[in-house]
């Protein structure tokens, strides 16, 4: 039976979630577009696509087929642009309020990990230098899964990472992808609209709840839907 109250883990996006990172990618993106040749793609569509994986990424903005060479080499170059350019900011970059809200969770029992279509060294140079890699039970990433968001594979891998049943755990995002692969995991999931996705956007991806800021997230874990009992 449904029950609203915490869950008994959460399962995180990173960026745009955790890091505001959103602006930061879709800058190098642009430029590595440029290199590329292709400056000519519009800056929405192009931001749209912060939080999947690269390799769709640059299939997608290029038009071609993911196996490509050049899409390859778009990949390797954005890697090493955002090592230079945004890892080293990483600490500035941690939403107001996330760090306490990791450290309140945890201090009340719950486990908590990273789900994110980064591959876990990129997701890593992250965390550490932001400080915040102590605060999860497990990093889960792509490529550690058969098939990457919005299919379940990735938020199940967490779930079982953290040792908590699917239906005891939420999933907290930023993009429609992060509520997609909730609902085919079978897990409520809430929006953050100070991301990449609209508040409308989530919801009509099925979030449970949206929240517009960091403390509104916490209050909204207080009142998530679970499946099981919720901690007391």
């Amino acid at each position: 039976m449904t029950t609203y109250g915490r869950p008994a883990a959460v399962l995180f996006d990173l960026d745009g979630t955790l890091l505001d990172t959103p602006g930061a990618i879709a800058g190098v993106l642009h430029r590595v577009l440029e290199h590329t040749g292709r400056p000519e793609v519009p800056a929405d569509r192009v931001r749209a696509t912060v939080g999947k994986p690269l390799g769709a990424v640059f299939a997608e903005l290029t038009g071609l087929p993911e196996e490509h060479p050049e899409v390859a080499d778009a990949v390797a170059l954005f890697r090493e642009r955002f090592r230079e350019e945004v890892v080293p900011r990483a600490a500035d970059l941690v939403f107001p309020g996330v760090p306490e809200l990791l450290r309140r969770l945890r201090s009340e029992g719950l486990r908590t990990a990273i789900c994110t279509s980064k591959i876990r060294a990129s997701a890593l140079e992250l965390l550490e230098p932001a400080g915040l890699v102590e605060e999860f039970d497990a990093v889960v990433c792509h490529g550690m899964a058969p098939r990457g968001k919005p299919h379940a594979d990735l938020a199940l891998l967490a779930a079982r990472s953290v040792g908590i049943a699917p239906q005891a755990c939420v999933v907290v995002g930023d993009a429609v992808d992060d509520v997609r692969m909730a609902t085919a995991a079978g897990m409520p999931a809430i929006g953050v609209s100070y991301g990449v996705a609209s508040s409308r956007q989530l919801t009509e991806a099925g979030a449970a709840l949206v929240a517009d800021t960091v403390d509104a997230l916490q209050q909204a874990l207080s009142r998530s839907p679970v499946t099981t009992p919720a901690l007391s």
